[in-house]
């Protein structure tokens, strides 16, 4: 019965192996964002921070926060604003130190008109020097005021 076990007990752990090399890592990146039928010239510019967790080279889960726009509209000086905390999954597809990848997740929007939690998706292209790694992602949102975002990033590997 023991040695049943012993034979036995890789296969419980087979779906712990992903966790065994987990990599975190953690970023930030300049947003230029376009926004539905609000003028903001000259206001698309934003931030994100963001920490997550690559699962077997080719699987991660984020967390992050991104600051899309904080101005005044130019039509009656009120305050215009997009902010959101975001949860997202991504596949990853490695080409030696380049990469393309996909990302589909949901996030709480809060901006001057409401505050809702919509479902975004994106896509992107990085390349890793090291422990470093820059992307460029184009990101699309279904909620209201940003349409959409460009995403210039820069993240470190632990």
């Amino acid at each position: 019965m023991k040695k049943t076990l012993l034979r036995a007990l890789p296969l419980f752990l087979l779906p712990l192996a992903p966790l065994a090399s987990a990599e975190p890592y953690i970023g930030a990146g300049y947003l230029y964002s376009n926004y539905d039928d609000i003028d903001v010239s000259g206001s698309n510019n934003g931030y994100t921070i963001y920490g997550g967790y690559t699962f077997a080279k080719l699987f991660s889960a984020e967390l992050a926060y991104a600051d899309f726009v904080d101005t005044n509209s130019p039509i009656d000086n009120s305050s215009v604003y997009s902010n959101a905390w975001l949860a997202s999954g991504k596949i990853t597809l490695p080409i030696t130190i380049f990469d393309v990848y996909g990302r589909l997740g949901m996030g709480r929007f809060s901006n001057s008109i409401n505050t809702s939690t919509d479902v975004y998706g994106g896509i992107g292209a990085g390349v890793s020097l090291g422990p470093a790694r820059v992307a460029l992602e184009y990101t699309k949102y279904d909620t209201a005021i940003v349409r959409d975002s460009v995403n210039l990033m820069v993240e470190f590997h632990f």
